[in-house]
C-alpha cells in the first residue's frame, strides 16, 4: 500500500465517498476475495430468481467482484460505480463465461439507466446510507425501484445495527505491506452515523481519511423501501442464507421486489 503526499491536499474538500474509495482502498479490504464473492453473487441470483441471461445491476460494483461473478454466471450486468479510480481495476480484469459486463461511472442518486429496464439489482457489501441527507439516501432506494421490472427483485447486503454497535471495537491498528493503519470507531446517536477514521503511516508519510454511514436499523430500511415502492419479502442473517436475528446476525440481508402498481 502506498501513501500519495499530495493527494491529501487535493482531496481536502471532496466528500469522504469520493476520498476513501480510491486504489488503496483494495489494499485496505483485501480480504474481501472474488472466490467469496462468487458465492454471495450465488446466494443472492438464488432468492431473486433469476431466469438464465437475465440482465443485472451491480450497484456501487467497486472494482467489480460480484459484477465479474454474475457475469460469469450467465446473467447480463451492469456494474456501476462512482469511483473512477477502482472501476480502471475493474476493467483490467477479463470476464469469463457466458454473460456480458459493462461499467458506467455515476452517482447512485441518479442512475442513468431507463425506467424498467433490469430484471434485478444487487447492492452489496453496504454500499448505502452514505449521505449526509436522508433525502439522498432515499433517492437511491427510489432510483433502484425505478430502473427495476415491476416484480423484479432488489437484494440489499447491510450491516446488522444492533450487534454491530454491541459490537463495535473502538480502536485498533493492522498493517497493509509497508503501512500502518490505526482505525477509530464510533457511533454519533446525534447523527446516527457509524464512523470510522483511518491513518494510515507509511515512514514519514501520513494521510487520513475516513468511512461514515448512516447507521439504520431493520426496522427503519423496511420502511424506506415501502417508500420507494420495494416490498421486502425476506430478510437473512448472512449471504450464506442464515435466518435473520435482530440481535445477533451480523449482516441485515433484504430481499424486495418493485412493486407491480409502482409508478
Amino acid at each position: 500500500m502506498k501513501l500519495s503526499s499530495h493527494r491529501k491536499k487535493k482531496s481536502a474538500h471532496k466528500p469522504w465517498f469520493v476520498r476513501a474509495f480510491e486504489r488503496d482502498y483494495l489494499d485496505r479490504y483485501q480480504h474481501r476475495s472474488d472466490d467469496a464473492a462468487k458465492k454471495e453473487a450465488a446466494f443472492a441470483v438464488s432468492i431473486m430468481k433469476l431466469a438464465a441471461g437475465a440482465s443485472v445491476l451491480d450497484l456501487c460494483c467497486g472494482a467489480g467482484r460480484h459484477s465479474r461473478a454474475l457475469a460469469a454466471s450467465g446473467y447480463n450486468v451492469i456494474g456501476l460505480d462512482l469511483s473512477a479510480a477502482l472501476l480502471r481495476e475493474a476493467r483490467k480484469i477479463p470476464v469469463k463465461g457466458k454473460g456480458t459486463l459493462r461499467y458506467i461511472r455515476a452517482d447512485m442518486r441518479r442512475v442513468p439507466l431507463a425506467d424498467a429496464s433490469v430484471d434485478g439489482v444487487v447492492s452489496m457489501f453496504t454500499s448505502f446510507g452514505y449521505f449526509d441527507s436522508e433525502r439522498d439516501n432515499q433517492r437511491v432506494l427510489n432510483e433502484v425501484a425505478r430502473v427495476l421490472k415491476p416484480g423484479a427483485a432488489f437484494v440489499m447486503d447491510y450491516f446488522n445495527l444492533q450487534p454491530t454497535l454491541a459490537n463495535l471495537v473502538p480502536e485498533s491498528r493492522r498493517k497493509v505491506g509497508t503501512t500502518v493503519l490505526h482505525e477509530h470507531r464510533r457511533f454519533d446517536p446525534t447523527t446516527r452515523r457509524l464512523t470510522k477514521t483511518i491513518t494510515a503511516s507509511d515512514g514519514a508519510r501520513r494521510e487520513e481519511m475516513c468511512e461514515s454511514v448512516r447507521a439504520y436499523s431493520p426496522r427503519e430500511l423496511k420502511a424506506m423501501f415501502a417508500k420507494a415502492g420495494l416490498s421486502v419479502m425476506k430478510m437473512y442473517g448472512d449471504l450464506a442464507g442464515a435466518k435473520f436475528d435482530s440481535k445477533r446476525s451480523p449482516r441485515c440481508v433484504l430481499l424486495a421486489r418493485r412493486k407491480k402498481d409502482a409508478a
